[in-house]
């Protein structure tokens, strides 16, 4: 990153939306597979526990500064949706599962919306072609066109507490990659109109993006500042009350994008951060209180922590899941908890088709009423839904891929614990472009 010094202020604009109705289509319904792999539970490890405050930037909101405009409805929307047979799903699911094409793209996360009902974002990385779109259940899931641009994935998607959506993205913020621009920016619906909300920071960072808004409407995000590009901030806080962002590296230092950040809030709106220190190949934990990052160690046997899920139980304690590698194309998912003896590690379950390049979330972790874990993974062939229960982890192998998974996955539970999972599957891998896809239960 270049010096803090550089910083501008806050920029918003906001754009009319693009609509287009995409017609549903459920996958069909195979033979189940199950999984019989059990949690063996290891013995509580002492976390390694560092301390930074770190240097935060602020950037304020001024109206003399800011630049925004209203455009009519865009005409350009994301492309057609696919129809009967040939939805472009290709994958097979379980029986008991139903899936839904929603149209191209790659990276999709999925989140509850203020109905109560899930709803999905999504991009493509086309340059001069590329688009963030949006669809619900609770709108028959037309899909919204949020912005188009070059952009890279995975992204963020939250609700604030008064039901509006919050998207987070990387914007490259040119038609060819360049190092002094880049950033995080939100992107949030005002009545009908998107508005852009960028973090201005200098260098090109905000990569590995994530966001998550707690109970008081406060948004929180996160990415990284690339090793790969001169950064040495690594791992970047983004906190936005409705004044400005504020920017804080926390302390990770130097580190490549690709592996994920994680990000959670508990109840009382506390954020905290997961990550792979891709030097020592070991999983991070990092917790906020009173203005300072504390770093733990989580797990450090082996190459373990890529692409980790955070999530905070019912007593605000976090659990994480990640990808632990054995070896080129193996490696198992592992869940962490912390407790009063530090942190328990135990297996999943494992992948022998996973293939370790690109950036990807490849687990997704939610806890549901009963404070149980629910995990889903996947490799290039399949992805697996786990529940943790008193005898150890229960898993099934709910979709048996044709086409090259995207091996990216998100999770969510709604308020009567039904699990709903967006994913996509590869249709090209020069550009990289897919079918995004919903899965959820068939009761």
């Amino acid at each position: 990153m270049g010096s803090r010094s550089e910083m501008s202020t806050r920029q918003t604009k906001s754009f009319g939306l693009g609509t287009v109705a995409f017609l549903l289509v459920l996958g069909a319904c195979g033979s189940t597979t199950s999984d019989d792999a059990t949690g063996a539970t290891a013995a509580p490890t002492s976390a390694t526990t560092t301390t930074t405050s770190a240097t935060t930037t602020t950037t304020t909101a001024s109206p003399s500064t800011d630049s925004s405009t209203t455009a009519s409805p865009s005409s350009t929307t994301a492309p057609p949706a696919q129809t009967g047979n040939d939805s472009g799903l290709t994958f097979t699911v379980s029986d008991g599962w139903k899936a839904v094409s929603l149209g191209p793209g790659i990276k999709p996360v999925i989140a509850i919306d203020g109905s109560g009902s899930p709803a999905i974002a999504w991009l493509t990385e086309k340059i001069g072609d590329g688009f963030v779109a949006i669809a619900g259940a609770s709108s028959g899931w037309e899909t919204q066109l949020v912005k188009e641009g070059y952009f890279y994935g995975p992204i963020g998607l939250a609700y604030e507490p008064d039901g509006t959506p919050n998207v987070a993205i990387h914007d490259h913020q040119a038609d060819t990659f360049e190092p002094n621009l880049g950033d995080l920016v939100r992107l949030y619906l005002d009545g009908d109109t998107w508005v852009e909300d960028i973090a201005n920071d200098a260098g090109h960072d905000g990569w590995d993006t994530t966001i998550a808004i707690g109970s008081d409407g406060v948004v929180h995000a996160a990415g990284v500042d690339p090793s790969q590009f001169g950064g040495t901030d690594g791992v970047e806080y983004y906190r936005n009350d409705g004044s400005g962002w504020e920017i804080t590296p926390i302390g990770s230092g130097p580190i490549v994008y690709q592996f994920n950040v994680g990000l959670a809030v508990d109840s009382n709106s506390n954020p905290g951060l997961t990550y792979y220190n891709d030097t020592d190949q070991d999983l991070i934990y990092a917790s906020l209180s009173n203005g300072t990052w504390t770093l733990e160690t989580v797990a450090d046997e082996g190459d373990v922590g890529r692409y980790s899920s955070l999530a905070f139980d019912a007593n605000d304690q976090p659990a994480i899941t990640y990808y632990a590698k054995t070896g080129f194309l193996t490696g198992d998912i592992m869940f962490a908890t912390k407790g009063d003896d530090g942190w328990t590690v135990e297996t999943v379950g494992g992948l022998t088709e996973f293939r370790d390049q690109n950036a990807r979330r490849n687990s997704s972790l939610a806890f549901d009423s009963q404070g149980r874990p629910n995990v889903v993974f996947s490799d290039v062939k399949g992805v697996w839904f786990a529940v943790r229960e008193d005898s150890g982890w229960e898993v099934q192998q709910i979709v048996q891929g044709d086409l090259t998974l995207g091996q990216l996955v998100s999770l969510v539970l709604d308020a009567d614990d039904r699990p709903h999972i967006a994913l996509y599957e590869v249709t090209s891998s020069q550009p990289l472009d897919g079918t995004v896809a919903y899965l959820t239960t068939t009761e």
